[in-house]
């Protein structure tokens, strides 16, 4: 009979261990064969996305499609439940169940020898089979979660990260790494990847998720860039602490003052880390200022070496300070309305005026910039190819020749425009106001335009060139409205997402 790891454990102590090859490989045949995949979990909690697993009633859970392998593994792993170790071992077999106990993924429960508990939250994710920390006691006990506690990659903003990631066939580095999930997800395509994180219990865990899974990554200890320093990469991702605090007690959620600390310094390492050509994405919280706008303000923490960098901000909401603070009260705090109130205080001294959420992708050019940074509303459907579009639309634009290359583009109207005719009333007279396009693409945008524009704008169906647009239309506008306005106007209703162009004419 295989010999469990002892209960008796402190909630600092490392729960998982790396064994052999040989352990790792059985226990992974043994989630393949129990079909302990995203699929087949999502079916049994009726849930659309692996996410909302944590907000799903357990009682709901519908089993009957389900092995008895899945059950335990849902049981055990997922729910962290104890269950029998009798019937778990007859379930995986001796060597494997010999396996799970070398690797720390079963240990006996404390209440019962003959019970068996997992240490860790295991789940599968993007594809992988994930352990971080559990949010609650195994044992059922008062909750101790250790202060560098693993962050999770069931968290909406971590798959929000993912689901943003480039596919770099290059050097990639996941800063603020957790428990791996984004090297792991960057390695499938990467030469090489790195897993990088202040806390050695996560460093562990990312290297221990990789053997779990087969998987190839580089996982290092260290203050951000500190485990790379003089190493450069063509992918840099991070899904940073940014919660504001007042006190930074937990190492995977406290952003330091204003929530910004470490979002400004993985900013400021950008030039000295990312190659000319490589991207950047970050996904997080950020300020607007009176200063400043988030992205304006992140421009500048690149600073002198990153005047190359061209800056996008795909905001996929807006908070005020007082929601935002409301919530750390409601979820981080305790709701000591005394230190939410000395939040809020600070908040207000650093100029905040707003928070936004979103992603923030940074690309390395071989030249100055000298447009202000571009702030866009990203809607969920948004992917790293819709900004790598506007990368190289702003990279076109650039150009000494581009309004010659313009007045030749054959531009179209975006599939589902929707115009609204804004006509206004006076005198009893119904008479021409501006009228408003939206977009709901990738990102959610709104132009408003005279209603003299529309005809012509309309006549830009993707065989007919901008400059023949225009002369075909020229008697119907203002005598001040000339072609380079008009190629203007087409460049930024390509930009924000109202005409399209065939990417061979970037």
């Amino acid at each position: 009979m295989s010999a469990l790891p002892p209960s008796n454990h402190s909630p600092d102590d490392l729960p998982i261990r790396i064994g052999t090859a040989q352990e790792f490989a059985q226990v992974r045949a043994f989630f393949c064969d129990a079909q302990f995949d995203e699929r087949t979990v999502c079916a049994a909690f009726n849930v659309g996305s692996v996410a909302d697993i944590r907000s799903q009633r357990y009682n709901e859970i519908d089993y009957r499609p389900a092995s008895s392998a899945n059950h335990a593994a849902i049981e055990l792993f997922l729910r962290g439940r104890t269950i029998s170790r009798t019937d778990f071992q007859k379930i995986s077999r001796d060597s494997v169940f010999a396996a799970f106990c070398a690797l720390g993924l079963v240990r006996g429960a404390r209440r019962s020898e003959m019970e068996i508990v997992c240490p860790v939250w295991l789940y599968p994710v993007d594809g992988f089979v994930i352990a971080s920390d559990r949010r609650d006691d195994a044992d059922g006990g008062e909750y101790c979660p250790p202060a560098d506690s693993v962050f999770p990659a069931l968290d909406t903003g971590t798959l929000k990260l993912l689901s943003l990631l480039p596919n770099p066939d290059g050097d990639a580095l996941d800063l603020c790494g957790g428990c791996g999930i984004g090297a792991l997800h960057l390695s499938r395509t990467a030469r090489t990847a790195v897993s990088a994180d202040i806390a050695e219990r996560s460093a562990h865990f990312a290297e221990f998720n990789a053997h779990l899974n087969g998987m190839d990554i580089e996982s290092a200890a260290g203050d951000l860039y500190a485990p790379v320093l003089g190493r450069q990469f063509d992918l840099i991702a991070a899904h940073p602490p940014w919660v504001p605090s007042i006190d930074d007690a937990i190492v995977f959620r406290d952003g330091g003052d204003g929530g910004e600390t470490i979002i400004r310094r993985i900013i400021e390492g950008i030039p000295l880390h990312l190659r000319r050509g490589g991207t950047a994405v970050m996904v997080s919280l950020g300020r607007d200022t009176s200063e400043a706008g988030f992205e304006s303000r992140v421009r500048r923490w690149l600073g002198e070496r990153g005047s190359d960098c061209d800056v996008i901000l795909g905001v996929e909401r807006l908070m005020s300070i007082e929601d935002v603070v409301g919530s750390i009260r409601r979820l981080h705090l305790k709701d000591d309305q005394g230190r939410a109130d000395r939040l809020l205080t600070d908040l207000r001294r650093l100029g905040t005026e707003k928070f936004v959420y979103g992603a923030l992708f940074i690309r390395r050019t071989d030249a100055p910039i000298v447009e202000p940074p571009l702030r866009l509303r990203m809607l969920s459907r948004a992917r790293a190819s819709d900004f790598d579009r506007l990368f190289a639309w702003r990279g076109r634009r650039r150009f000494s020749t581009f309004a010659d290359w313009m007045k030749s583009a054959k531009p179209r109207l975006v599939p589902h425009l929707e115009i609204n005719d804004g006509q206004l009333v006076e005198y009893g007279a119904l008479l021409p106001g501006q009228i408003v396009l939206r977009a709901e693409q990738a990102f959610s945008a709104a132009l408003k335009l005279e209603s003299w524009l529309i005809p012509m704008i309309g006549s830009l169906d993707g065989d007919r060139t901008v400059e023949m647009v225009f002369a075909g239309r020229s008697n119907q506008s203002p005598a001040n409205f000339t072609l380079t306005a008009f190629i203007d106007l087409a460049a930024l209703m390509v930009e924000l997402g109202f005409l399209e162009l065939d990417f061979p004419a970037f």
